[in-house]
């Protein structure tokens, strides 16, 4: 993963939305929604649930 990716799991993983990630990466909500698009692609996950638990299980 980037590490603009790290940075968007990482704040879904803290309960953010992506308006909130948006706001704290200075990027727009549908950039956040890019990155998370393919996060789920690389990850074959398919839901921020998911997502955040496998970014638990690998730190």
């Amino acid at each position: 993963m980037t590490p603009t990716e790290l940075d968007v799991v990482r704040l879904v993983s803290e309960g953010l939305g992506n308006k909130d990630i948006a706001a704290r990466l200075f990027m727009s909500h549908r950039t956040v929604q890019t990155h998370l698009t393919h996060v789920y692609s690389k990850l074959a996950v398919t839901s921020r649930v998911a997502l955040a638990q496998e970014a638990a299980r690998h730190g």
